[in-house]
């Protein structure tokens, strides 16, 4: 094994999470204009997708996955260039500090900036709503944002879209069964990543976890978990722990492993699974009133 997620240096990680981004991803929708954001006070920069019909009063913020050590919003272009096409909604890939040189509560900082920005450069900025919205890492650093919004932001929050997050457990049925050293999700690693957030996620300090205030989340959820996936059993556990909201929904994807939507475009499954998302997005009361009739065919 050439890189370990436990022990390579962070740069190595960084370069080896690119590589694979690029290696895996599939063709972009054609018409999806692809626009980088520069960084702007605490907004630290991003690459915004905007689809050719949509909706002007909301907007998707997207937190990449990567372990808080690696990804970027480029690494994961596929993911929010088809969440932008299915949903009819510009999607926001907001870039965050990264771990170890940046421990949390850093990530949750660049959350909330980006939600600010995102509402700022909004063509309707007194009406738009917001679906924050992440994958692996970024799903735990799409909550942090959400808790770190102020009430009149907050309010803003139409939905959660939460692909197979990593939400602080390092024991599980799940990461026993699918967690090893290679795919960096047994135990001795996920101890090794959560840690490097810094003093903030080590045990006894004041949770940082979504599994410990998932009551307090009271927005609507849409939490989607692979069957092969060792953290599976997070999306689980958070999903239970939420309290009951009539237009939350849990999604199992069969026979696919963790980051497998990086895909899309290029596997029909990955595609198929972003196009639901997005028509859970859609269905959204808040949302369906502004996109109104547009809606993109979900099999």
């Amino acid at each position: 094994m050439s890189v370990s997620w436990a022990t390579s240096s962070p740069e190595e990680l960084r370069a080896h999470h690119a590589r694979d981004a690029v290696e895996q991803a599939g063709p972009l929708p054609d018409d999806v204009r692809e626009t980088a954001v520069a960084e702007a006070g605490d907004f630290r920069g991003g690459l915004l997708f905007t689809p050719s019909v949509g909706a002007a009063g909301s907007v998707i913020v997207y937190f990449h996955g990567g372990g808080f050590v690696a990804g970027s919003p480029q690494s994961h272009r596929g993911v929010t260039a088809w969440l932008a096409k299915f949903s009819g909604m510009p999607a926001l890939s907001a870039r965050y500090r990264l771990a170890p040189e940046h421990p949390f509560p850093a990530q949750r900082e660049d959350a909330v900036a980006a939600c600010h920005l995102a509402v700022a450069m909004s063509a309707a900025p007194d009406r738009t709503r917001i679906i924050l919205a992440g994958d692996s890492a970024g799903a735990c650093v799409a909550l942090w944002g959400l808790r770190g919004l102020p009430p009149a932001m907050r309010e803003r929050v139409a939905g959660l879209l939460l692909l197979y997050g990593g939400y602080g457990q390092v024991a599980s049925d799940s990461i026993a069964r699918r967690g090893t050293a290679e795919n960096g999700l047994d135990q001795e690693t996920l101890t090794v990543m959560y840690n490097r957030l810094g003093d903030a996620a080590l045990p006894g300090a004041d949770p940082i976890w979504p599994l410990a205030f998932a009551l307090d989340i009271a927005e609507p959820a849409y939490v989607l978990a692979a069957e092969l996936d060792a953290v599976h059993d997070d999306s689980v556990r958070l999903f239970r722990a939420l309290p009951h909201h009539p237009e939350s929904e849990f999604r199992l994807v069969a026979g696919r492993d963790h980051g497998f939507l990086k895909q899309a475009g290029r596997d029909p499954i990955a595609s198929r699974e972003l196009e639901r998302a997005s028509a859970w997005i859609r269905r959204l009361p808040s949302i369906r009133s502004q996109i109104g009739t547009y809606a993109p065919a979900c099999d």
